[in-house]
């Protein structure tokens, strides 16, 4: 993990991004010269995902990359999941929220240069795979602990390069995991962790999904040099 001459952020702030009807809340953390742009994808239902998934983003960013921490359902879609669970296995709604983020990061002048990642877990994790098989934006994607049996018909179309992280422990997505692995691009890499459950989220465990994550977009995500100083107050707003 990069420890040593990171590049200084340029702007961390909340976003509000339209999707339709809907307006999608994250946090922003730009750079200079960022090496590129990691869209971290939040609505799995699991506060120990979007926990983790804070760390992974915050690690990126130190790493040099620009990241988006974004929720992909709304604060009343939250609430009602809450209750009945039934928007976190919405796969075809994550996946279009998940491709819409990243139409409106290309639409951005802040990211103008700047190839898209994504890094996801758990279910969204499945959305990510389902978005990357119908967006050619997308270049690479990292899932923790996917859960790949819910979007298997979707897996010999995903057009970005994948990393597959899941823990030894987790028998049935270890399972899953090498069995979406050969229906894949050739370039996807399945990355099993020693003494880890499909959280990943000990700090060892978590630890090496970092380090694999950076090493991973750093060769997937171009290394083109963007400089960007300036953010636009029109494509970024404040929360309410």
């Amino acid at each position: 993990m990069l420890t040593t001459s990171l590049p200084q952020i340029t702007a961390s702030l909340p976003v509000q991004i339209p999707i339709g009807t809907a307006t999608l809340r994250g946090r922003l953390a730009l750079r200079q010269n960022a090496r590129g742009l990691v869209i971290v994808a939040n609505g799995d239902g699991d506060h120990l995902y979007d926990e983790s998934n804070t760390y992974v983003a915050r690690q990126l960013c130190g790493a040099g990359f620009a990241t988006l921490v974004v929720d992909l359902l709304t604060p009343n879609e939250a609430a009602e999941d809450a209750e009945t669970s039934a928007l976190r296995f919405h796969q075809g709604l994550l996946a279009s929220r998940l491709v819409k983020v990243a139409q409106w990061a290309l639409s951005a002048a802040m990211f103008s240069g700047l190839e898209i990642g994504l890094f996801a877990s758990g279910l969204c994790a499945g959305a990510a795979l389902a978005a990357a098989s119908v967006s050619s934006s997308v270049r690479a994607v990292v899932c923790r602990g996917a859960r790949v049996d819910l979007v298997v018909p979707q897996l010999h179309r995903v057009r970005g390069q994948v990393l597959l992280g899941v823990g030894d422990r987790d028998t049935a997505r270890l399972s899953a995991s090498r069995g979406a692995y050969w229906l894949l691009p050739d370039s996807a890499r399945l990355l099993v962790v020693p003494n880890a459950t499909h959280f990943l989220d000990d700090a060892v465990a978590l630890d090496q999904v970092v380090d694999e994550s950076e090493e991973w977009f750093e060769r997937t995500l171009g290394g083109q040099q963007v400089s960007r100083a300036v953010l636009s107050p029109l494509l970024v707003t404040s929360f309410n």
